[in-house]
């Protein structure tokens, strides 16, 4: 009877002792610790993600809205180009620059070749003399070479038809007339073509070129801005081709016949003294008889 005691105290030990060698405690704490930690790392990174991603819409809507923003253009001289303008339009217009920003090409009025020539840092290039028309294109006798202001005439031996196409190429400073003339003659010389139009107003053959007149070879001057000039260079070409040319148009035959018709008018004229003294004559012989 006394043993049941001892032997119930021995089984509670044995009982009690494996769940103090158990401890779940420390490892509960240490997977809750983990978790927390890795839960706890995208809340601190998460904001240095959002920032570019809110950014980046707004720089592309100001650069969509205001083209501005984008770094301005700079020449090689160092000049802020405007934006939507290519340096040589804001320089010059419309006129072509070189590399080097001096005039290149085109064609001029003088005052706008002069300001050109300022605004790119040359005004040497611009003389005086220009005032009267100039073209750097040699086929051409200068206006200030002894001719009149704004004519410019064909050297002898010299194409006619590369000589407008140098005169347009330029530089070239002459009136809008001027300038008007070598553009309409320039899409004279493209319809007859470049041997036909040498062969008649200048050519680089001397046997071709000596038998052109001086009254046909080649001018550009102000005085044919307002003649019909293209449709008389048509007209020499067929002449020199031998076509024939139609003449002038008669006045109709019906217009004629009415500028006759006054003749008619005799009827109520007065009678000539010859009739009044047959018909007196007849009028005596009826009494007597």
């Amino acid at each position: 009877m006394n043993a049941m005691p001892a032997l119930m105290t021995a089984l509670e030990q044995l009982i009690a002792e494996p769940a103090e060698d158990v401890a779940p405690e420390p490892a509960e704490e240490a997977v809750e610790a983990q978790f927390s930690s890795d839960v706890a790392a995208p809340e601190v990174a998460a904001p240095e993600v959002a920032a570019p991603d809110v950014a980046a819409p707004d720089m592309a809507a100001a650069d969509v809205a205001n083209p501005d923003l984008a770094a301005p253009e700079v020449t090689d001289t160092g000049m802020v180009v405007e934006p939507g303008k290519t340096a040589s339009e804001q320089a010059f217009g419309d006129k072509p620059t070189a590399p080097s920003g001096q005039v290149d090409g085109g064609l001029y009025e003088p005052d706008e070749y002069q300001a050109a020539c300022e605004a790119a840092g040359t005004p040497d290039k611009w003389d005086p003399k220009y005032e009267r028309g100039h073209t750097t294109a040699k086929q051409w006798v200068q206006p200030y070479e002894g001719r009149e202001d704004m004519e410019f005439e064909l050297k002898n031996g010299e194409s006619a038809s590369q000589a407008v196409r140098d005169f347009i190429a330029g530089p070239t400073i002459g009136n809008y007339q001027v300038i008007g003339v070598a553009l309409d003659m320039d899409e004279l010389r493209d319809e007859l073509g470049d041997q036909k139009f040498d062969e008649v107003f200048g050519s680089t053959n001397p046997e071709t070129d000596a038998q052109i007149s001086s009254a046909h070879r080649l001018r550009i001057t102000e005085a044919m801005y307002t003649i019909p000039f293209a449709d008389q260079m048509r007209a020499i070409v067929a002449e020199h081709d031998g076509v024939d040319q139609p003449e002038e148009i008669e006045a109709p035959a019906a217009l004629a016949r009415v500028e006759e018709k006054p003749e008619e008018q005799t009827l109520t004229s007065e009678p000539s003294p010859e009739m009044i003294a047959d018909e007196v004559g007849i009028r005596r012989e009826q009494e007597f008889a």
